[in-house]
Order: structure tokens, then sequence, then C-alpha cells
């Protein structure tokens, strides 16, 4: 179970990547993977709720997602 620690520490470590990207054409978001469970599964994606999941969307609406562990 995730607490709202958690949840702080990971909008930290999200905004400290954003703020390397000077590009307006990127958009960062952060969720709980309860509440995105079921577009996680559309794509295919195992979540670990102990674990970050990084997924990206491009322009052309294609799908990245992250295999390595977010640090």
């Amino acid at each position: 179970m995730t607490t709202e620690c958690d949840h702080v520490f990971g909008l930290y470590r999200i905004l400290k990547v954003a703020q390397s990207f000077d590009d307006s054409n990127v958009t960062f978001a952060m969720s709980d993977v309860q509440d995105f469970h079921q577009e996680l599964a559309e794509l295919s994606i195992a979540a670990d709720s102990t674990r970050p999941t990084v997924v990206g969307h491009d322009a052309a609406n294609r799908t990245f997602v992250m295999n390595e562990d977010f640090s």
C-alpha cells in the first residue's frame, strides 16, 4: 500500500526530471496505479504498486514504457 509520503516523494522525483525539459510540448503527470489500472491493462502493462510505472505517449499516440527502475 502506498502512503501519502510515497506520493509526495514520487511527485518530487517527477518534478526533478520535468525541470530538465524546456520544451513546452512535454507534459508530466502522476497518478495512483489504482486510478489508472484499466488504462494500464488496456496497454498490456503490468503495474506493480511497490514501484513506479512510467508510461509516455507521443503526438502520434504511440506508447512508450520505461522498463528500467525509476529512481
